[in-house]
């Protein structure tokens, strides 16, 4: 299910799709690379692009890091 987040910096909208998406967004664009959530979130991505969680604990862990970076999301 896909996450839709405000980039303000770019004035638009990215839709983040899959782990691998997660993991690539909160590795290169993610305004605030720290704090628990960030961390969280970049651990269950990895481990989901291993095998290791599923895919839906990544994106809870990537919705928290959102709501901790004050990122505007919109769920489908």
């Amino acid at each position: 299910m896909p996450v839709v987040l405000a980039n303000p910096e770019a004035q638009a909208f990215v839709i983040v799709r899959s782990s691998v998406e997660a993991a690539a967004y909160l590795m290169q664009f993610w305004p605030k690379q720290h704090g628990s959530a960030f961390y969280k979130a970049m651990r269950l991505c990895a481990d989901a692009l291993d095998g290791d969680a599923e895919d839906q604990e990544a994106r809870d862990a990537f919705l928290a890091a959102a709501h901790e970076a004050k990122i505007a999301i919109t769920l489908h």
